[in-house]
């Protein structure tokens, strides 16, 4: 279920370890639950409860909140109630100040630093500066350096990002209008040193991408890049420098919040995230009250990610209930569902 729910394979494996998690939980109070489906509302809201009794912080409650809901939701179970903030008073996660943008003088001594280890680990991190990319997305990148480098030079400045994208959602980040030369500069250098390295700017010692990853961290963790600084302020850094161009320009300042929301892959509707994440501390240049769209929008639900008795003939429901309805099944019984074509039961998640 968690992979029919689609999204990366960490977000995968996570719904998995947090479902397991609950209905171990479950089984403490009196429930084995034999199958994904006998799950209630009140044992979750118990199970949320409990996660808060035990200290766990808000951002991380909310991803378990999360994976719930997408694994009852893809098992056709409409459970939001039991995990919405606002009914059940939870604290809602800060979502703001842990990382900030870097000053020039800050980045420059990050790449004289990073020169000391692996010229890999300065291409990375001049990608992500410049570009706004991701440390998996500038990890992955090598093949896209030579298509980038032909857009730039024909003028073009939305570069698709497609390999290493979160949730594997492909997007088009944006050369900063005062940034052409530096980020060309960035693209050709990393597109040398990576040629001969069959495109890869970082390897590790397993040759795979896990353990490429892996050694990035470590180098990160050997560089000033911990905390505000980590290596998430190069995109930061970016953000500012997007939003404080634009708005010299004149635009608008929530188109200039939709714009930098699609550059940096959220989206053009997290625009409130972005005016409290990435662009705190150019706040004062915003409007004190500025009408922002929801940041949730419920996206129309398609055949795919629903579930009906015309899409999965193997699942019966009784009487006139919905899909989304409450479905409690005998104990032992398993809902089937469609796998490549081949009937399989249902494990739980």
């Amino acid at each position: 279920m968690s992979r029919e729910a689609g999204g990366s394979k960490d977000s995968q494996k996570h719904r998995r370890l947090h479902w397991s998690e609950f209905s171990r939980f479950a089984a403490r109070i009196g429930h084995t639950l034999e199958a994904v489906d006998e799950a209630e509302d009140w044992m979750l809201e118990f199970f949320v409860w409990f996660l808060v009794a035990g200290a766990m912080k808000p951002g991380t409650l909310a991803n378990y909140r999360a994976s719930l809901s997408v694994i009852q939701g893809t098992a056709g179970q409409d459970m939001s109630r039991s995990t919405r903030s606002r009914d059940l008073q939870l604290e809602r996660r800060d979502r703001h100040g842990r990382h900030r943008a870097r000053t020039p003088q800050e980045f420059t001594d990050l790449l004289v630093a990073a020169q000391a280890f692996d010229n890999g680990v300065v291409h990375v991190i001049r990608l992500m500066r410049w570009l706004g990319l991701r440390m998996r997305e500038a990890l992955m990148c090598g093949k896209s350096l030579e298509t980038w480098r032909h857009l730039i030079l024909q003028g073009d400045r939305r570069l698709p990002v497609e390999r290493g994208a979160k949730n594997g959602r492909p997007r088009r980040t944006e050369v900063l209008g005062d940034r052409v030369d530096e980020t060309l500069h960035a693209i050709t250098a990393a597109l040398e040193f990576c040629r001969t390295r069959d495109f890869e700017l970082v390897t590790g010692c397993n040759d795979d991408l896990k353990s490429a990853k892996s050694r990035l961290k470590s180098r990160f963790e050997q560089l000033p890049m911990r905390r505000e600084l980590g290596s998430h302020s190069l995109r930061f850094t970016y953000a500012v420098d997007f939003a404080n161009a634009a708005l010299d320009r004149g635009v608008p300042p929530v188109e200039v919040l939709t714009q930098l929301s699609d550059r940096l892959g959220h989206g053009p509707s997290r625009v409130k995230m972005i005016l409290e994440v990435y662009c705190w501390q150019i706040r004062h240049r915003f409007p004190e009250k500025i009408q922002l769209p929801s940041d949730f929008v419920p996206r129309t639900q398609t055949k795919k990610s629903s579930v009906s008795s015309a899409d999965y003939p193997e699942v019966r429901f009784k009487g006139n209930r919905s899909p989304a309805s409450r479905r409690r099944p005998a104990r032992g019984r398993r809902s089937q569902t469609k796998h490549g074509g081949k009937k399989q039961n249902h494990r739980p998640a």
